[in-house]
């Protein structure tokens, strides 16, 4: 036994192998003298790969995922300094297909840090297991809503003292009308009204815009918090930072009179026509720019040698541009006509009598009737002397450049000698005309 020990400490194979454990032993001494481990907590970066893929499935990490953690490392000094100067996660949540709360295992992005050096405590935001994170995962949907101007206030202005208008306000404009809300499935699906909130401070004389606010409301008329609404967006912009314009348009009304437009004849004259309108004044509405400058409105043309002694004629209200009638305004006017002192009478008056202006060179004109009625009205007693070579009618061809062959002539003049159409004139009734023929000479 003893020459058999005595042989192996002799043995080469005894010293190769003693001087490997005193190397290993004077490694270790080094290690540990020279690059000694190391306890420290340091705050790592959270930096999440494979959100894209989330996107593809109408998923998104939700807002209080965490986005750093603090770990207690033991490491050796070379270690712990690759972690200082590099302090970041990597979390892969690509394989996640479904909303709700995952443990995500991590790895170090320092490269080169290999398991067994170091050990890790899971400190705040870190599940219990030490090598996973807890993030929650939120089903994105999305959908149009409208925007409510339930939430706009404002006040319109008096007017000065003594003014003929008053200020009115129009309707409040929102621009967008509406938005693309996204989020949450559960968050969307408590929202039941986005309102606008805009506050006007001055009282209001003019249209006015400014920008205005956006809130939720549930189903029953909560406001949804800030904190419910942090993964929410509005066009794509976060909830808190979306903004609408609001417009509230500010009219003038203002009172002006309505004026009727006669055009006299047949007799008809201011001394012996009257009338009367089922409305004199109208109330018109708008910018307050263009309707400083309307002082009335002007009917259109009644031709009084159209109408009868006794007549009623209708005329719409044409507003000037940009304004229009004010609150349930009517937008007509009926005109009660009478003509005192005057009487019809027809007459028929020879083709001698007619005669043409503004022929055409190289055309001549005939009528190709002997007689044409007319009706007549004036005072009685001028009526009852007038005759057949009392009355004179001028045909204007200056319109016919061209033409040959058989016309009727529904345009003409009729001249009462020794009177003026205000006096006595011929009626422009409907139906009237004279057949003439034109021809080349």
């Amino acid at each position: 036994m003893r020459k058999t020990v005595k042989k192996i400490i002799e043995s080469r194979v005894f010293y190769i192998l003693a001087s490997l454990v005193a190397a290993l032993l004077f490694w270790q001494f080094v290690v540990t003298s020279v690059n000694p481990s190391q306890t420290s907590n340091l705050t790592f970066y959270v930096q999440y790969e494979g959100e894209g893929v989330l996107g593809a499935y109408n998923l998104r990490l939700a807002s209080d995922s965490p986005q750093s953690v603090t770990l207690r490392v033991e490491a050796s000094t070379s270690d712990m300094m690759r972690l200082e100067q590099n302090p970041n996660l990597i979390v892969d949540v690509s394989g996640i297909r479904e909303a709700g709360e995952y443990d995500v295992r991590f790895t170090f992005a320092a490269a080169n840090i290999m398991t067994g050096i170091f050990s890790y405590q899971p400190q705040g935001g870190v599940s219990n297991t030490d090598n996973t994170i807890i993030v929650r995962v939120n089903r994105i949907t999305g959908r149009t809503m409208p925007l409510s101007a339930a939430g706009i206030s404002y006040e319109i202005a008096e007017p000065p003292a003594g003014a003929y208008y008053i200020y009115v306000g129009g309707e409040e404009l929102i621009e967008p009308e509406s938005v693309q809300i996204d989020g949450p499935e559960e968050i969307l699906n408590q929202i039941a009204v986005l309102e606008v909130h805009s506050e006007f401070l001055s009282s209001l004389t003019a249209t006015t815009t400014q920008t205005g606010t956006i809130r939720a409301y549930d189903h029953d008329g909560e406001p949804l918090s800030d904190e419910d609404l942090q993964e929410v967006t509005l066009n794509g912009a976060p909830f808190d930072q979306a903004a609408v314009n609001v417009t509230v348009a500010v009219l003038m009304a203002k009172e002006v009179p309505i004026l009727p437009d006669f055009v006299f004849g047949a007799g008809a004259n201011a001394g012996n026509m009257e009338h009367s309108l089922s409305q004199d004044t109208v109330w018109l509405v708008g910018e307050e720019e263009v309707l400083r400058d309307v002082d009335r409105i002007t009917l259109e043309r009644i031709h009084l040698d159209q109408i009868g002694v006794v007549s009623s004629v209708r005329r719409p209200i044409n507003t000037p541009h940009s304004t229009d009638i004010f609150q349930g305004g009517i937008d007509y006017v009926d005109i009660d006509i009478q003509i005192r002192g005057l009487t019809e009478m027809e007459l028929l008056v020879s083709y001698e009598n007619v005669h043409f202006s503004n022929l055409p060179e190289g055309i001549e004109a005939e009528v190709v009737i002997d007689t044409i009625r007319i009706t007549l009205r004036g005072p009685e007693a001028i009526l009852e002397e007038l005759e057949e070579n009392s009355v004179t009618i001028l045909i204007n061809l200056a319109d016919f450049e061209g033409r040959t062959g058989a016309l009727v002539i529904e345009n003409f003049t009729v001249q009462v000698r020794d009177y003026d159409p205000e006096i006595v004139g011929a009626m422009d009734l409907p139906d009237r005309g004279i057949a003439v023929n034109l021809r080349r000479r």
